[in-house]
């Protein structure tokens, strides 16, 4: 009787473990729409892939524990789990997570980015030029063509 007591805390543990990890995953959920601010219909499809997401890992969780034999203890274990994360670590993690979002987008920005618009702030006036001169013999032909049809209709 001992140790089956033990599995079942064992399994409200998991399950509580669970939750947790559903908090953790709807928190970056949360930080990847608060920067992406996607259209009404990507949304619906986050939220479906989210919820598909969170089951998996329910099932996953239940089937790895028991086996996937459902009890009562183990939704409310998930629930519990869920809330904790919710109430109290989200507070702590969110921001984290908002300010670690921020720092990897400063990185890209810096790294990546500005040497591109670096490059281009330098090539862009020559490029311009080079476009102009580009633009000379079409333009030219164009005139050609529109002062031989003045020059045709005067005969």
């Amino acid at each position: 009787m001992e140790t089956t007591i033990r599995i079942q805390i064992y399994i409200f543990l998991t399950s509580v473990y669970g939750g947790l990890i559903s908090g953790l995953a709807y928190d970056v959920y949360r930080i990847v729409r608060y920067y992406f601010k996607p259209k009404k219909i990507i949304t619906i499809l986050e939220d479906l892939l989210f919820w598909v997401a969170i089951s998996l890992i329910f099932f996953y969780i239940i089937n790895k524990s028991n086996w996937g034999s459902l009890r009562g203890y183990i939704f409310i274990g998930f629930f519990i789990g869920g809330f904790i994360y919710l109430k109290i670590l989200s507070k702590i993690l969110f921001p984290l997570g908002l300010k670690l979002f921020d720092g990897i987008i400063n990185i890209i920005n810096n790294v990546i980015i500005k040497p591109f618009k670096w490059v281009k702030n330098i090539l862009s006036p020559k490029i311009r030029k080079i476009n102009k001169i580009r633009k000379i013999p079409k333009e030219a032909i164009s005139e050609i063509k529109r002062y031989k049809k003045i020059i045709s209709n005067k005969k």
